[in-house]
Order: C-alpha cells, then structure tokens, then sequence
C-alpha cells in the first residue's frame, strides 16, 4: 500500500467515499508509506471528509446529518430510516399525525392510523378502539348480548326438559291408567262369571227341591215314581238343605290402615287402586305427624295430575311454598322433599337443592344471590331453601331489603325453572310478609307444622332411641311404657310456646337420660356393682324422686338450718308436699295439679330473704323444675321479687313475715 499507483486505484473505485477499518496512524507511521498517504489524509483533512463513523444526511431534512460511531446510533439517530425528528405528516383518517419518527416514506394515503380512540356506545358503556379500525359494535353490548342467548338457549333447555319429563310422566299416568282399566274389566268380568255361576247353581237347586217336593207329595198321595226319574238330566246329585254363603272378600290391611293418618290412607289408596307411585309421598307418609302438610302435598299431587291430563303446560304454575312452625317440627327435611318431589312430577325440569339462610343472604348481597340463582339453572333447575327467611327483613340486616326485592322479581322470571322455598317461626313471618305486598301471592302455598302431640312425641322418643342404640337400649317398663310417657308429657307441657323444640326437644331429653344413666352407672360401680350399660332406669328417665332429692340435698339442708323462719319453712315444705304430690299423679298418669313457684320475701332488711331466697332457687334447679341450669341468680332476681321492707301482720295478712 505504500506505492501511489494502489492509492490511485484505491481512489478510482471509491468514488462516493472510502471507507477505512482500523487506524490510519498505521499509513502515517509507515516508513515507506508516509509519503504516499500524508499527502493525501492531509488534503481530506482540510475539507473536513474525514469522519470516525459513517456519515448519513435525512433526505427529508437535508439539513440533519450525523455520523453513526455504534450499531445503537441506528435506533437512536435515525431509528426509522430518516433522522430524530417527528414525522407529523397528516395521516389518511385526516385526524391525527403520524406518530413515527422521520422516514424515507412522503405518501401517508395509505398508512393505517393506529391511535388508541376511546368513545361511549348508545348505553353509555365506555370502549376503545385503533383510529382505522373503528368498531362495528360494542364489546359490552355483544358480551351482554351473548349473555342474553345464552340464557334464553339455558331456558330453552330447562322448557325442554320440563316438557320431557311432563310428557313421559303423562305417558307412564296414562299407561298406568289403561292397566287399570284393563285389571278392573278383567275383575268386572269375573265377577259377572260368578254372578252367572251362581244364579245357575241357585236355579239347579231351586229345580232340585221342586222335584224333592214332588216327590214328597207323590209319596203322600201313595203314587209310585221311578228311580230313573229320580235322577237330574245333568247327573247332579241333590244338594243340601241350604246352599253354602257367597265367600265375603275383607279389606286388605284392616287393623293397620285405620291407624293410619288420613293423607296415608289417601296416599295407600291411589298405590292400590290407581298405580299411583312416588318416593318422596312414601318417604313424607312414613314420617310422624305433619298431616296438614301430608294432605298439601297430595293436593300439589291431584293438581299437577289434572294438568297433565289436560295436556296443559306446568311452566306458569307457581309452587312457590312457606313453611311456618316451631324448630324441630321437620321443616328442612320437608323442603327437600318438596323439591324433589316437584322435579319427580315434572313440575320442575331438575331437582338441584340449595340451603340457605335469610343472614347468609343478607350478608352475601344481591350478587351473592345472583350465583346462587345462576348455579341452579346451570345444574338444570331445582329448589331454592331459604331458612329464617325473617332475617332479611329484621332491623340487623344490613341489605337484606336489597336482596328480598331482587328474588321477588326472580321468583316470577323462574317460575317453572325454580321453585322458592321460604321458613321460619309463624311470628316473625308475619312481619316478612307484610314488607312487601307482593309476597304473599308469590307463595301461594302455606305448610303450617304444628307442635307434635304427647303420642306423637312418644313416637319420636321411641324412634330416636332404637335409632341411637340400634334396637339395644331396654327401658324400664318398655319403650313406649310409663316412664316414656311421663318423659313425652313433660316435653308436651311446652306445646304451643314459642321456640318450642318438638323433635329437638326429644333429642335433648336424650341426651339428659344419657348423663342420668352415666352418672347412675358411675355411682354403682364405684360401689362394686355390675350395671347394665344398655338398661334405662325410672331415675334415668323421669330423675330422682323429689323426696330422695331434698333428703341429700345441700340446699334444702341449709335452709332446714337456718335459725328461727319457721313460716318459711313451713311455707317452702309445703310447696315441695305438692310437688311431691305432682310426681306420684304422673305415676298413675292423672293430671298433674298447676301452681306456681314465684314466691314474694318480705322482712325488714337482714333477715335472710336474699339467703332463703338464693337457697330456694338452687333447690328448685336440683329438682329439675327449671328450663335451665344456666343463669339461676340471674333467673332468680327476675322472678322472685325480694322487697327491702317491713310490713306488718295488720296490713298483710297470711303472708310470710320475717
């Protein structure tokens, strides 16, 4: 490279620039060279065509130029092929401006906008969208839309098999009916084969006596007859003086059936004689007491039936149900079987459940409630329970107003896909109803579950005893003895208050006959004895006699202790004589005799009337007169009123004075 003819041709081919890799100190310190290219770097030198980059001009913007040194220098001088600067050409929407930097490209005609536009549709929902691509129609009005369709699509679904199941069951009610017609025409027939059997039979021995008459007669008037003659044409032989009785048919099941309640003899007579089938009314009929709501359900039952038979849609029909009654009276277990039995009939297209409680609701919001509702129709339909309902509408409830004015409106939209099912006390369901005038004709049906009946209770003793115990537990006197009926009694003394525990109430009872028994054993086998762990005895059932009781008790022995008061004792002995007298009535199962155990202490202050007062509350509590052993000095302030004050035999009298 030292030779200037190389230089000269290096020249004549470079002939818009010349570009150099590496270090031109290399030529100017070359000992042959630097004669040739300092001369040359020189003359560039003072034109200033020397550059350490490549040198590049906008061709937009002539005026631009910059000397890219690094690969970055590309994206950050010239990133688009032009210089720095903005383009801020006009774009073909004649909105906005180009938003690239500088670039070869001068037409824009063509060029998509891709600013971010944002705008409202007609109901007011807000969207976004690029500048040449405006939309066609609103992504929440087409979301909402697909909604809508599927939810018509889900309804059409729920109709359709509503009407599967209302088709099928007319079909299998009317098979059913053609069968029992063809049994009863087969019976009807059979009985005219009898009826002709007979009236032959009866006339071959109406035949047969005239002739034994004639006989007789012939024989009287000493005319002989031929013993050919004797004999029938039909080779009969005579019959007896008296013809034997028709056999009398006797009702199937005559002892059990009349035992039964009423809506099961209904229900036992359309199993019998219509073919009539279903296990939730089996599993209702088998269940104790609740006859009011065991006759709601067949008339539900005769309702939809008709319906069906006059091939008309169930779809409008409301179902709707509020069940009143005190707990324990099998409230829940008969909302499941309402659902269930409703999804059987073709009532309702599916037999989804869900349980839930008016606080729940409250709590959880319409759009908790929303999901509920939205779960149960993707399941296919089916029953919405809703216990305590009251609470939506008690003073606590925050948004439970919200939530009841949403289902009312739902309640008619899923009529027919949905059935609502609402309970509480009767009390406070007045209250509910009357929020808003439109429940009560939303819930036509009203199943009212009365308190059990002493009979009932027992039956319920018996039940959850050979439940608990598999058939094991022996009771003194037998399960359904005295000491069982003394136990029923007492719970049915409850009847009609409210709160009332019905089923709960046995259940409890239970539990106290089993720490009775507990303790009993304990006792006798610390005492080296061999008890039965699977017997009841009186004291488990019924407790202790009360006489037992105040003989070993710490209370009734301080009071006995206390000096002087001897109208008091006198006064508290004889009320514990009548509650004495009380517990050998039930013995013989009499009417036990009412009295009341609030007392009045009056004295002058420090006489012991809070003392007397505080003793004979425990003693009460230890004879089990009291609902509960919780609270009993603040049972006692309430209800035994101790008076500060000295009043005397003038102004008062009979009464106890200290």
């Amino acid at each position: 490279m030292a030779s200037p003819e190389r230089l000269n041709v290096l020249l004549s081919r470079a002939r818009r620039c010349l570009i150099t890799v590496g270090n031109t100190e290399t030529f100017l310190a070359s000992r042959k060279g630097v004669s040739t290219w300092k001369p040359f770097l020189q003359k560039l030198s003072e034109n200033d065509e020397i550059f350490n980059g490549l040198p590049a001009k906008c061709q937009r913007h002539p005026e631009r130029q910059v000397v890219l040194k690094q690969p970055a220098d590309f994206d950050l001088l010239c990133p688009a092929g032009g210089c720095s600067a903005d383009c801020e050409a006009q774009l073909n929407c004649g909105l906005h401006k180009c938003p690239q930097k500088c670039h070869p490209q001068s037409d824009h005609s063509k060029m998509a906008c891709e600013v971010r536009v944002s705008g409202e549709c007609p109901k007011k929902h807000k969207m976004t969208w690029r500048c040449a691509r405006p939309l066609a129609s609103c992504p929440t009005c087409d979301a909402h839309a697909r909604e809508a369709v599927e939810r018509r699509r889900r309804d059409e679904q729920l109709d359709k098999v509503r009407q599967q199941k209302q088709e099928e069951y007319a079909r299998r009610l009317s098979e059913i009916q053609g069968e029992i017609e063809h049994e009863r025409r087969i019976m009807r027939e059979h009985r005219e084969d009898e009826d002709r059997d007979n009236t032959l039979r009866q006339q071959r021995m109406d035949l047969e006596n005239v002739r034994r008459q004639k006989i007789e007669m012939e024989k009287e008037k000493g005319a002989s007859v031929p013993s050919a003659e004797l004999k029938h044409p039909g080779g009969l032989q005579p019959a007896a003086d008296k013809p034997p009785p028709l056999q009398s048919k006797t009702e199937a099941h005559k002892g059990s059936e009349s035992e039964k309640s009423v809506a099961a003899q209904d229900w036992q007579h359309q199993k019998k004689y219509q073919g009539a089938s279903n296990t939730q009314l089996d599993e209702l009929m088998s269940m104790i007491g609740l006859e009011n709501v065991k006759e709601e359900f067949l008339d539900v039952k005769a309702k939809i039936d008709l319906i069906v038979r006059q091939n008309v849609s169930l779809s409008k029909e409301r179902f709707g149900a509020c069940l009143l009654g005190n707990p324990g009276t099998g409230k829940t277990t008969v909302a499941r079987l309402y659902g269930a039995f409703l999804a059987s009939v073709g009532a309702l297209p599916g037999s989804d459940f869900v349980e839930t409680t008016g606080a729940k609701l409250a709590h959880e919001g319409v759009q908790g409630c929303q999901k509920i509702l939205d779960s149960l129709k993707r399941n296919g339909g089916g029953a919405l329970f809703i216990d305590e309902a009251y609470q939506l509408t008690s003073g606590s409830s925050f948004g439970g107003g919200a939530v009841l004015d949403f289902l009312l409106a739902e309640v008619e939209n899923l009529t027919g896909k949905v059935v609502f099912i609402l309970a509480g006390y009767n009390k406070n369901m007045e209250s509910f109803f009357a929020h808003n005038p439109g429940l009560p004709s939303r819930f036509p049906r009203t199943l009212q579950f009365a308190d059990y009946e002493d009979d009932e209770i027992l039956d319920i003793l018996d039940y959850r005893l050979t439940k608990q115990y598999a058939g094991r537990m022996q009771v003194d006197g037998g399960v359904r003895g005295l000491y069982a009926r003394i136990v029923a009694r007492r719970l049915g003394r409850g009847r009609g208050k409210a709160g009332f525990g019905n089923a709960r109430a046995v259940e409890n009872a239970i539990s106290v006959i089993a720490a009775r028994q507990a303790k009993r054993i304990s006792r006798e086998r610390r005492k080296g004895k061999t008890p039965d762990d699977l017997f009841l005895t009186p004291e488990d059932m019924i407790g202790p006699k009360p006489a037992d009781v105040l003989s070993r008790n710490k209370a009734w022995l301080k009071l006995q202790g206390l000096t002087g008061l001897s109208s008091v004792k006198d006064s508290v002995s004889a009320l514990f004589d009548s509650i004495k007298y009380n517990y050998h009535r039930e013995l013989e199962e009499k009417p036990i005799m009412d009295f009341s155990l609030n007392k009045v202490f009056l004295g002058s202050p420090g006489t012991g009337k809070t003392t007397v007062a505080k003793l004979y509350g425990q003693i009460l509590a230890d004879l089990g007169l009291l609902s509960t052993n919780e609270g009993k000095n603040l049972f006692f302030q309430l209800r035994y009123i101790i008076t500060d004050m000295f009043i005397s035999d003038r102004e008062n009298p009979g009464r106890l004075r200290w």
